[in-house]
């Protein structure tokens, strides 16, 4: 026992010794307004009880300052009551002990705003010019802040001014007009910085400024009115006033004044003298003083028209009235029966907006908007009407209505404003325009018919709500033909026929037929529900007829049918189709028959022929006479033929075709003299030319042959003249072939030279068409443009395509030859395109390329008859023949195009016992 009590206080002492704070609170800085934290914690924080005093009292926690743990938290810092100390206790609840901390207090730094005041003199009236003033900086805070004075948003300096930074001060020893200004300060410190919130103005007066007396005001004047701007100043010595209109200065004129005081006085103001005005004043020091007024004209617009509104009781509504645009700002108010809307009760004036509430039916009027200004009064009309349910005066009811008479159904309410009608016919909307419906809601059923009979509902409205109500129509059917019998009828005679009648009504009528004059209808007449039956009809059957149709309810009704037997219309002779040659007279036959006679009638292409055109003529048998037929009377005509019971058509159709070939019968003999004596002039120039080219070229070739004879070589000579044989040709082709390909290179010839002249560009070539294919290669079809400044020229292209080398030479000597020839009847050389392969020979182009083309066209020109055409073709045949025998004459390959190389006449090593063998179309024709 007496162990254990010696061990008791050595384990309280351990105990004691191990609880200890390891966090202690520290004095710190902080700022007025911002958060901070005060630390507080034990090395073994369990069962440990923390607590704050400040300035020995508890502190108790509220928003801004409350315990976290064993830390004391502030929110915000408030340098009035978070001055002092505080001091941390911590305790423990097993022991009881309680420990604190040292005592911790925080450095709050602030910034508070204040004004500047006038600290000397003590009021503003005591200041004078040339006085000291002190202005007083009234901003305070922890640390002392620094502070700078400014002027005008301009920072003043201590060179310029005393300020007193300890005491926030500025002193103005001698304070002038020219120190006149608003000043303000700002501070600064750790806490941050501040500038007055209420600033100073000194305002020293000096007699010699000017100091407005009178201020002009704004004008609003009506057109034409005058306008008086008072303007006056005072100053030592009296300063001058000028007037500026528009930043332009105002000079007296004759409805402009400037008075003796100052005052500008302008009569008749028009819209040119609107604007802004200004009064300035200069005295003898100091800057000049302006006033400002602006001159306006009084307007105000129109505003919008009459409107009307619909409300319904018991409920707010409100109306705005648009004021219109004026000057001065016009002045807005509403009226109702000549009285202002009071701004208070049920129904007031809020502003520009009337104001309903409730509404009432009494409520219901005109009520006005008024607008006014100097310039006049404006005013809007306003109709209310405050709608009321409608209320029934006549329901529609169930009606039986007769057909083909009109019908009504009635459907009267009443309500405010007049309620709008609709009726439905099986809940459809009426469209029908038979129905018609009148301003009191009565629907009218103009000439009732037999499916009117139907549920009909009508609903009448108005904004405050509606009614609706149903009624059935029934049709009360009348007695009627259905149909009512044609009043003329006709019967074909010895045929069959009917007459037919039907009828119904309410009851189901009684049907039969009588003689209008009374006589009995024939026994073999057969009537049958309303059917009268001819077996057969005769003459005696025609007359009047009367269908009677009768019930018990409705009595009888009649109709009247006249009769007529007659022979029906039928073609005797009908018109054929006709092929007539133009310019010559037809006729197109057509007969009828019938009884009565029918009447014909002509009708082409839809219209009927007009009798009074002369080419035209009817015959009395009804057969069409067309005089001089023209191309535009081709066609289908219609023969037409009616009598009073039926009517019969059948139609032709007419061809006109051109007379292209005159018969030689129809030739007067000085015709068929110029006709024969112009062929045979054409055949005989061709056989000239033909002969001429001969005779020219021989020339040519036997001029060649002396001038090789004087260079002496004989052997040459005979080679020319084609007598040795070389690989199946003559000498003198191969020589001359290599003569050519010498020529080609060497540039002294005569010839090579002429080719030289003849070169053409070939990108001045532009291919049109390939016409055919010749001995050569391919023809074509270009334009030719040798420079810029001519037009393009459409010429004749052939191509060297062939690569057997006497075709090149042939080609070469076709191009010499062209080169040398110029005659009015043969084509032109126009150039030659060697640059690259192939070679072309540009030729000039003409219509008739061809001799065939030619002789058709001098044949067809001149309109020959066809034995002339056959014996000259002949002719010119077997000229050609002859020729090509005699000489070895190249004949032109003929190719479809027909435009290749019968251009001209060219040589040719083509044995003589070559025969004529002519391949043309035209030729065998």
């Amino acid at each position: 026992m007496p162990v254990l009590c010696f061990l008791l206080p050595i384990v309280i002492l351990v105990q004691a010794a191990s609880f200890s704070f390891t966090k202690e609170p520290k004095s710190q800085d902080a700022l007025h307004g911002r958060s901070a934290m005060l630390r507080c914690e034990v090395n073994d924080p369990q069962g440990v009880i923390y607590s704050w005093k400040h300035n020995g009292e508890k502190v108790t926690d509220s928003e801004r300052r409350f315990l976290e743990g064993g830390n004391l938290k502030f929110t915000a810092i408030d340098r009035t009551l978070d001055s002092g100390n505080f001091q941390c206790f911590a305790s423990k609840n097993s022991t009881g002990e309680e420990y604190h901390t040292g005592e911790t207090s925080f450095n709050i730094k602030w910034l508070e705003s204040g004004m500047v005041s006038l600290k000397s003199p003590e009021s503003e009236a005591e200041i004078q010019s040339s006085s000291q003033v002190v202005l007083q900086c009234n901003i305070d805070g922890h640390p002392r802040p620094t502070n700078r004075w400014h002027k005008d948003g301009a920072l003043l300096s201590e060179k310029s001014y005393k300020i007193n930074n300890k005491d926030r001060t500025l002193t103005l020893p001698n304070a002038s007009p020219d120190d006149n200004g608003v000043y303000y300060c700002c501070v600064k410190n750790a806490a941050g910085h501040a500038c007055s919130n209420d600033n100073f103005t000194l305002n020293i007066i000096d007699k010699s400024f000017p100091q407005p007396v009178v201020k002009p005001d704004d004008l609003v004047v009506m057109r034409n009115e005058e306008a008086l701007f008072h303007c006056q100043f005072t100053a030592e010595p009296l300063p001058t006033v000028e007037w500026y209109h528009e930043n332009e200065p105002v000079a007296n004129k004759s409805r402009i004044f400037i008075l003796s005081n100052g005052s500008l006085l302008i009569t008749q103001v028009k819209q040119r003298n609107t604007g802004l005005y200004k009064c300035v004043a200069q005295g003898p020091c100091g800057p000049p003083v302006s006033l400002e007024a602006s001159l306006r004209i009084a307007e105000i617009e129109e505003m919008m028209p009459k409107q009307s509104r619909v409300f319904t009781a018991d409920s707010l509504e409100r109306v705005t009235c648009r004021a219109p645009h004026g000057h001065p700002e016009p002045e807005v108010w509403w009226e109702y029966a000549g009285q202002r809307v009071p701004a208070e009760g049920r129904v007031r004036q809020d502003g520009l907006d009337l104001i309903f509430w409730p509404t009432r039916g009494e409520d219901s009027g005109t009520y006005t908007c008024f607008a006014q200004n100097k310039a006049g009064q404006r005013k809007q009309e306003l109709t209310v009407t405050v709608a009321t349910k409608p209320e029934w005066i006549q329901k529609p009811a169930d009606s039986q209505l007769e057909e083909g008479r009109a019908g009504y159904l009635h459907c009267h309410t009443r309500a405010t404003p007049e309620p709008e009608v609709t009726w439905y016919r099986n809940m459809q909307p009426i469209s029908d325009v038979r129905f018609k419906l009148f301003s009191n809601g009565t629907l009218c059923i103009n000439n009732v018919e037999v499916y009117d009979g139907h549920l009909y509902s009508c609903e009448s409205k108005t904004e405050a709500g509606k009614l609706n109500a149903q009624a059935r129509v029934y049709v009360l059917e009348r007695l009627k033909f259905t149909p009512t019998p044609q009043a003329y009828q006709c019967l074909e005679l010895n045929k069959e026929g009917h007459l037919q009648c039907s009828a119904k009504g309410r009851q189901t009528p009684t049907i039969r037929w009588l003689r209008t004059d009374g006589s009995d209808i024939p026994a073999w007449v057969e009537q049958k529900g309303g059917t009268l039956h001819f077996s057969t009809v005769t003459w005696a059957d025609a007359g009047n007829y009367t269908c009677l149709a009768s019930n018990s309810q409705q009595g009888e009704i009649r109709a009247v049918v006249q009769l007529t037997v007659a022979v029906y219309v039928a073609f005797k002779l009908k018109p054929e189709n006709m092929t007539v040659y133009q310019g010559h007279t037809t006729v197109l036959h057509c007969q009828a028959t019938g009884d009565p006679l029918p009447f014909i009638q002509w009708k082409k292409k839809d219209k009927f022929l007009e009798a009074d055109k002369s080419r035209f003529q009817k015959m009395p048998n009804g057969s069409l006479v067309v005089h001089d037929v023209s191309t535009e009377d081709t066609g289908s005509y219609t023969c037409i033929a009616g009598n009073s019971c039926n009517i019969a058509h059948t139609s032709t159709e007419l061809y006109v075709v051109g007379d292209t070939f005159n018969s030689d019968d129809e030739k007067t003999p000085y015709k068929m003299i110029q006709t024969i004596g112009l062929s045979v002039g054409a055949a005989v120039a061709y056989i000239i030319i033909v002969l001429g080219l001969m005779f020219y070229c021989k020339q040519r070739r036997n001029a060649k042959r002396v001038h090789k004879g004087q260079d002496g070589d004989e052997q040459e000579l005979e080679c020319l003249n084609g007598d040795v044989q070389q690989n199946g040709h003559t000498t003198a082709e191969i020589q001359e072939e290599v003569a050519l390909t010498n020529m080609a290179a060497s540039g002294i010839n005569k010839r090579h030279s002429s080719h030289d002249k003849l070169h053409f560009p070939r990108n001045n070539l532009h291919t049109i068409t390939t016409l055919g294919k010749g001995e050569f290669g391919e023809v074509l079809l270009a334009k030719a443009k040798a420079t810029e400044d001519e037009e393009e020229t459409v010429v004749l292209v052939k191509s060297l395509q062939a690569r057997d080398e006497q075709m090149q030479l042939d080609f070469r000597r076709e191009c010499d030859m062209f080169a040398k020839l110029s005659h009015a009847n043969l084509a032109r050389l126009m150039g030659i395109c060697r640059e690259v392969e192939p070679h072309y020979m540009i030729m000039e182009y003409t219509d008739m390329v061809t001799s065939a083309h030619c002789i058709i066209y001098v044949c067809v020109s001149i309109c020959l008859s066809v034995s002339v055409r056959l014996s000259f073709y002949l002719s010119v045949c077997l000229s050609i023949c002859l020729q090509r025998s005699r000489r070895r004459w190249r004949s032109p390959t003929w190719q479809p195009a027909g435009s290749t190389n019968a251009t001209a006449v060219t040589t040719s090593s083509t044995s003589p016992e070559t025969t004529c063998t002519p391949s043309p179309p035209w030729v065998q024709q």
